[in-house]
């Protein structure tokens, strides 16, 4: 052996020596920090894996409600060096909410969407966030989302006919049929039947893909797109993919020509607005923007979301209000008093205090969207504790609705806790429901205004009876899971029948 290559050789193991001392040090800095967070005892390196070696997209969120321990204060566990920092008290969600360090969506979970969409606004962060969001907000203005209270009633009175009666149902396929509705109706102005179809596998296909989102988050070997695209799950994936792309080039290009044939009526500009308009024919500011691949992706990112939490929230809603017979009945003696035999109108909703109340009681209780989660990209002290750089920081909202110093006894379903009296005085971070903050929900009024027509339609024509499977609300709550919006573990199933006739 030449000196030269001794040399050589001293060099390469010297510099393997520094960059491990370098890793190592690193680790245990990262190490010491974690530790001073309270949380479940973790192993050196492993974290909390072992924990999650057994756990499937049905089980998740009970096993991370398992790792909070109950918990009020923020707490963390770990996934190998993945740090999972829960934050659950009020005061510290609009402390970690408040600090623009937070501002950003996480890159565990949410990173792994960009497979389907790279540039929507659930996924981007940053300038690029801010940007989109500027540009597609006009979309959900009061003005424009007032003129869709005759499509939502329409598509409300399609899903009571579509009802089988006198049998166990999944309301989740029904659902999914009026909400790819309502999507079409309020983002097409010309006929858009063509899609429906297509659209409704779309949902299909969506829900595939959060499963998987939700699979690989916890499984490290398939956190790699790499590795994944080599699975039999990730090579449907991607097939589906380029299936969903060429459907959505498709919409865009005849929502276009529409534009233009209709671009010199003012009629159209003034009063036919709707998010794809504002999305394909933005103001001068916002044209850099404009590209395919951006709308694109912003379709199926407002396709996706639209549709994936509006069918989640009905479905829980319906579920509920099947174990809740007096406060259905309730709601129905509201409707027969501001509404009567006539149909539903706009001036109708802020009327309907009751079952507004209920709805809310009901995202209280079985929240859509359980958790969310942020980017800390760098050493943050926030709640008393420092951060480490690259953690995942929960918002626990699902913990949050529960917490007995705001809620009075958070296990009964009690609608009148939404009282005006009764909230002045409650933490305006003890109840989220859209998220709080800059990254709050765009489309929570599109929902609350969708789902307030749906239920008004839907109990005027329905009673809703409990199937065989669930017994009581705790059920629900311990049969629950979540993929993007929460769901129930096998189906959301009831029974309906018919009331006498009301004018819809």
């Amino acid at each position: 052996m030449t000196v030269v290559t001794e040399v050589m050789g001293l060099a390469v193991a010297f510099t393997v020596v520094v960059l491990l001392t370098r890793l190592l040090c690193s680790y245990l800095h990262f190490r010491k920090l974690e530790m001073a967070i309270p949380g479940p005892p973790s192993l050196f390196l492993l974290g909390n894996a072992l924990e999650f070696i057994s756990v499937t997209p049905d089980t998740v969120l009970q096993t991370l409600l398992r790792m909070v321990g109950g918990r009020r204060e923020l707490c963390r566990f770990s996934i190998l060096n993945n740090l999972i920092v829960v934050v659950q008290d009020p005061d510290e969600i609009s402390e970690v909410v408040r600090c623009k360090k937070f501002d950003d969506k996480s890159r565990f979970f949410y990173g792994l969407l960009h497979i389907i969409a790279k540039k929507g606004l659930v996924q981007l962060n940053g300038p690029e966030w801010k940007a989109h969001r500027k540009w597609l907000e006009p979309g959900f203005n009061e003005q424009v989302l007032n003129r869709f209270v005759d499509i939502f009633r329409e598509e409300a009175m399609g899903y009571v006919d579509r009802v089988e009666v006198g049998k166990d149902v999944d309301v989740v396929e029904n659902l999914k049929k009026a909400s790819v509705r309502n999507f079409l109706r309020t983002s097409m102005s010309a006929d858009s039947s063509e899609f429906e179809d297509q659209l409704i596998d779309v949902c299909s296909f969506i829900e595939l893909f959060l499963r998987t989102v939700n699979k690989r988050s916890f499984n490290p070997v398939l956190w790699s797109d790499r590795v994944f695209a080599l699975t039999p799950l990730g090579k449907t994936v991607h097939k589906y993919k380029d299936v969903v792309d060429k459907l959505c080039n498709r919409f865009i290009k005849k929502k276009q020509a529409e534009i233009r044939n209709f671009k010199g009526d003012s009629d159209y500009v003034q009063s036919r607005k709707t998010l794809m308009d504002i999305m394909l024919d933005p103001p001068a500011e916002a044209q850099e923007l404009v590209e395919e691949s951006a709308m694109r992706d912003e379709l199926i990112t407002f396709f996706g979301a639209n549709v994936e939490t509006t069918v989640s929230t009905l479905a829980w809603m319906l579920k509920a209000l099947s174990l809740l017979p007096d406060v259905q009945e309730q709601v129905c003696a509201e409707l027969d008093s501001v509404i009567g035999d006539r149909p539903i109108s706009l001036e109708d909703l802020p009327q309907l205090h009751y079952l507004n109340r209920v709805m809310k009681e009901v995202m209280r209780m079985l929240p859509t969207i359980p958790i969310v989660a942020r980017q800390c990209y760098e050493e943050t002290k926030v709640c008393g504790r420092t951060i480490p750089a690259g953690t995942t920081v929960f918002l626990n909202m699902f913990a949050v609705h529960r917490d007995p110093r705001y809620w009075d006894k958070p296990e009964v379903f009690d609608p009148d806790r939404f009282l005006p009296e009764r909230s002045k005085d409650r933490h305006p971070y003890a109840y989220m429901p859209y998220s709080m903050g800059p990254r709050k929900c765009i489309g929570g009024k599109y929902a609350v205004m969708n789902m307030t027509i749906f239920l008004a339609t839907t109990l005027r024509a329905l009673e809703i009876l409990p199937a065989d499977d669930h017994k009581d609300l705790q059920s629900l709550i311990d049969n629950m899971y979540f993929d993007l919006s929460s769901h129930l573990v096998g189906g959301t199933r009831v029974k309906f029948r018919r009331r006498s006739a009301k004018a819809a």
